[in-house]
């Protein structure tokens, strides 16, 4: 699918659909309750609705209402019972990631595969610890399909966190049912936040770990996961693009936004100030609940660490095309194995509209002056990449097309449709 984008400024309140970070590990969460969980205000997207399969692949009830979701489930009692297991992740790699863990857990053999650029995206990683915490596990030249039979038992695994968390994040899920203890150690983590995020959901269920500067991480064994109704938040990575949709070409109103939450994007507030855009945040509601409003006024280069927060370099980079001079944002070493090589693929496309984009080492340089012109671009299949050019097509010259644009199913499918209101208005 390729859509179209003309030159426009964009007015007007948008709700932000439901962390699609928040919703896997909620739906996983639920899946490991022994009961009935409720998880409110849910938005589907691709990623969210393959945990939702997984659930059910393994033994979980899925009941929907409106944006309501029951999920009834007997882990141990279903899951065990049934022969060999497949489950299939989509295109998502948090809950391939994350699902590897909790499928140890069990006595018989489960796959786990994929589809997309998840195919080609390593999951070597996830080996080592889960034999040397009592699971077999063997990858294909380490990529998918994983193929995993339990069950994990616990003890001392080490792990390195510089590609990603997520494994961290199976492991802090599953190793609580595990019948001993666990002490993982973490080498080079990034991405903090999202662990945080992790931490936080677990005490919404029952289930604590402890953690030491974030390098040793204690998890007690034999807990119980207890059902709860959760809450799924909006998503700052959604709305970051809608933001700077507004500091370049507007005014932007995002609801439903947790000032509080731990999501590691929600730093697109700290890049929008630096920046020079108008920001404001009202209070809709207790618990943090806001309603954020990006305003244009006169942009001017910044500079921004991402190792912590990747999935915000592409709304980053449309921010920098329409700042004067030239900002540089570092973690580009966090951008290799997305749904694209995010960094060479910003760096391709954006060229494509008259942007000038030169990777140095960990750092992206973005040459700004709003000189953005009309012309056909590709999202690569990145949903993220989409919905910057998309957004970047506010202050081009002239229009610009984007192909595989139906890319953004996998996090937001609503943004072709909210993007047209805005810019409507």
């Amino acid at each position: 699918m390729t859509k179209s984008v003309k030159p426009s400024a964009a007015n007007g309140r948008v709700v932000a659909p439901a962390s699609k970070s928040v919703a896997q590990r909620a739906v996983v969460a639920a899946l490991l309750a022994d009961g009935a969980s409720t998880l409110r205000n849910l938005s589907l997207c691709s990623d969210t609705q393959a945990a939702l399969n997984v659930a059910q692949a393994l033994g979980a009830r899925v009941e929907r209402t409106g944006g309501d979701c029951l999920i009834t489930s007997r882990f141990f009692a279903n899951a065990g019972s049934a022969g060999r297991i497949s489950l299939f992740c989509g295109e998502s790699g948090l809950l391939t990631r994350m699902i590897a863990p909790v499928a140890a857990l069990l006595p018989q053999e489960v796959e786990v595969s994929g589809h997309g650029s998840l195919a080609s995206r390593p999951m070597d990683m996830v080996e080592a610890p889960l034999r040397d915490l009592g699971a077999t596990v063997t990858s294909t030249g380490g990529r998918l399909p994983l193929s995993i039979r339990g069950a994990l038992s616990g003890g001392v695994a080490r792990i390195d966190g510089s590609l990603s968390s997520q494994l961290l994040t199976g492991l802090l899920m599953a190793l609580p049912l595990a019948p001993q203890s666990s002490s993982i150690y973490v080498s080079n983590l990034k991405s903090k936040p999202y662990i945080d995020l992790t931490v936080e959901l677990l005490k919404s269920f029952g289930v604590s770990v402890a953690h030491e500067r974030y390098e040793v991480f204690r998890i007690g064994g034999r807990q119980r996961y207890t059902p709860c109704t959760c809450n799924v938040e909006g998503d700052w990575s959604g709305a970051s693009c809608l933001l700077v949709a507004g500091a370049i070409a507007g005014s932007v109103a995002v609801e439903n936004l947790n000032i509080r939450s731990p999501q590691a994007d929600k730093e697109i507030l700290t890049v929008l100030e630096r920046a020079g855009a108008q920001v404001n945040v009202e209070s809709s509601g207790g618990g943090g609940q806001s309603v954020v409003t990006a305003s244009q006024s006169g942009l001017r280069a910044f500079t921004f660490d991402a190792t912590d927060c990747p999935d915000l370099f592409p709304a980053v980079v449309t921010l920098a095309a329409c700042c004067s001079g030239v900002s540089a944002v570092k973690g580009v070493s966090r951008l290799a194995h997305k749904e694209s090589n995010r960094a060479l693929t910003l760096q391709k496309e954006f060229g494509c509209i008259g942007v000038d984009i030169r990777l140095r080492d960990d750092e992206m340089l973005i040459a700004g002056g709003g000189n953005i012109t009309g012309g056909k671009v590709s999202s690569h299949n990145d949903h993220r990449i989409a919905m910057a050019l998309a957004t970047a097509a506010l202050r081009a010259s002239g229009e610009v097309t984007v192909a595989q644009a139906d890319s953004v199913e996998k996090s937001y499918p609503a943004f072709w449709e909210e993007m047209e209101r805005l810019t409507a208005e």
